[in-house]
């Protein structure tokens, strides 16, 4: 058997597999078919540390989001990874949405969530004092991170236990044979490679489900399939950003398919606006996903100015495009992430890590360690 461990995917998750992997002591390699990590998802989002409000107590993502937001602020400065804790607003802009804010802090209480305060209009304005509210909740333990920073920290911490980590290399197919699994993969000069290993986990992302689906699994019928989702983000000029020291958040859509085109702020100040939502037609091949659509930014101007009002249509130029592997559609309620260990369907030691989004940068760690600690032995 050439590894204990195959990880497929190089995003944000399956470098922190690979480091608990390799770090517990499995002989572990991360396959990744693009030229370098976190070329997806995992680059290409609003790069919070997320503090555990939006979701559902009891779900994966809120228990994973909560113990994450303690130890990743820890781990970052082990690592040296570049951070700020600078804390959130959620706003709810007219009277019509405070019950629903006051609905959502009681979410926060229920999961967890520390710090916690529900503010008036006059000291909201004392954090925030050109943001427009009603009312708001200020998160203290919500932050921001150098998402780059930390992959590559993940992927240092991997290799140096001892993994192996290969770019360039496309997954085609996986067999069970025995207690093992052949897993056959395409180098970018097009020689096939076969790898054998006891253990496979999917933290492929977007591709997540085709991944899933190359080893006979009915990814319709278990609800693995991926919905990709886009979303552009928007940079607002230098003079509107210093207007803005904290993240701020409107309320969040009503099944949590985004959490609303929100402010958030980088490690030089510059805020950016973002991200809209929406499904992408299967017929758009994949090379126009991350292509820019400029016509947005009066809808973006228009969502924002409510709770910004000295924000104008001139303080915005396109910045990104992000996609997020989404599990459902926007007419349904929001689902957990999938995290699961495949022996009910004979797929004994296949772990499938499926609908990884948001919040799935601030929990990587603890995706990881779950994953690990349950599955590999």
């Amino acid at each position: 058997m050439d590894f204990d461990v195959v990880i497929i995917g190089g995003g944000v998750v399956g470098l922190a597999c690979a480091a608990e992997s390799a770090a517990r002591g499995f002989s572990t390699i991360l396959v990744e078919r693009h030229t370098s990590f976190g070329q997806e998802t995992s680059s290409r989002n609003s790069e919070v540390i997320h503090s555990g409000i939006y979701y559902p107590t009891g779900s994966l993502k809120a228990k994973l989001c909560v113990t994450a937001n303690h130890n990743l602020y820890r781990e970052c400065q082990e690592m040296n990874v570049w951070h700020r804790r600078c804390g959130k607003l959620i706003v709810a802009v007219t009277p019509e949405e405070t019950p629903e804010l006051e609905k959502l802090y009681r979410g926060g209480v229920a999961n967890g969530v520390e710090g916690m305060e529900l503010l008036d209009p006059g000291q909201a304005g004392k954090l925030e004092p050109n943001v427009l509210c009603h009312a708001a909740i200020f998160l203290p333990g919500t932050g921001i991170i150098d998402s780059h920073e930390l992959m590559s920290a993940y992927m240092h911490l991997a290799k140096s236990h001892g993994a192996a980590i290969t770019f360039g290399v496309d997954f085609t197919r996986g067999e069970k044979k025995g207690d093992a699994y052949e897993l056959s993969f395409r180098e970018s000069a097009g020689t096939m490679t076969t790898l054998t290993s006891r253990y496979v986990i999917n933290a492929a992302g977007l591709s997540g489900d085709k991944v899933a689906a190359s080893f006979g699994i009915d990814v319709d019928a278990a609800g693995y399939r991926i919905l990709p989702n886009r979303g552009h983000y928007y940079t607002v000029s230098s003079t509107k950003s210093r207007m803005i020291s904290r993240l701020v958040y409107p309320m969040p859509h009503r099944h949590l398919v985004s959490a609303g085109i929100h402010i958030t702020t980088d490690r030089a100040g510059q805020c950016k606006l973002g991200p809209d939502t929406e499904y992408i037609d299967p017929s758009v091949p994949e090379s126009d996903w991350y292509k820019f659509d400029d016509t947005r930014k009066g809808r973006f101007h228009a969502a924002v100015v409510r709770y910004f009002p000295a924000l104008e249509p001139a303080d915005l130029s396109p910045g990104q495009v992000g996609v997020r592997p989404k599990l459902t559609g926007s007419g349904t309620e929001a689902k957990d992430f999938i995290i699961c260990e495949e022996s009910a369907r004979g797929l004994d030691g296949l772990v499938n890590l499926i609908g990884i989004e948001s919040p799935g940068l601030t929990c990587a760690r603890e995706i990881a360690r779950m994953v690990v600690e349950r599955f590999i032995h």
